[in-house]
């Protein structure tokens, strides 16, 4: 074999690396960035004639979310609101009176996981004044199943309210 073929042979070789780079390498995954995002829709059970069995005064309907559980009292879920360890929907109520509603929670401090995520009715004008009436699960004793919220992700979920069949209370 001749000195210029040699030459050939190396180039060729040497291109064919170059040009492989990394073509056999796993593609790099997509990696998502910005907040998160939990899409909730509340069904009420027996739609707006369900109502009947809530209570009198339904002062507001919201949607929280808790990075702990079992939660202290009623007043500790408010300080987990003001201390940044809960999500919630708004001071704003979701619509009352209604078959079902939506709401999104947009999620800064991803990723996380909300131990607990349910439905509160507030029943006077007092923020402490607040019963649990739906919570995430599928079970028959209101077990609550995390949700886990990556960067950059949607959730949906779909909790159910049945005010002749509250989940107890999570303090």
């Amino acid at each position: 074999m001749n000195h210029r073929n040699t030459s050939y042979t190396f180039i060729f070789l040497l291109l064919l690396l170059i040009s492989c780079g990394e073509g056999l390498a796993p593609p790099e995954p997509d990696l998502k960035v910005g907040p998160g995002l939990l899409r909730g829709t509340i069904i009420y059970e027996g739609g707006v004639q369900g109502w009947e069995n809530a209570p009198d005064s339904v002062v507001a309907i919201r949607a929280a979310g808790f990075l702990s559980y079992p939660l202290p009292d009623s007043a500790g879920i408010i300080n987990e609101l003001l201390n940044g360890r809960a999500v919630i929907s708004g001071f704003t109520s979701l619509p009352v009176f209604v078959d079902s509603s939506t709401f999104e929670i947009p999620i800064e401090n991803t990723p996380t996981t909300l131990k607990y995520f349910a439905i509160a009715q507030q029943t006077s004008i007092d923020l402490n004044d607040q019963t649990i009436i739906g919570v995430y699960s599928n079970f028959p004793d209101f077990t609550p199943i995390p949700i886990t919220i990556k960067s950059g992700d949607t959730v949906s979920i779909v909790i159910k309210v049945d005010f002749r069949n509250r989940p107890p209370q999570p303090f």
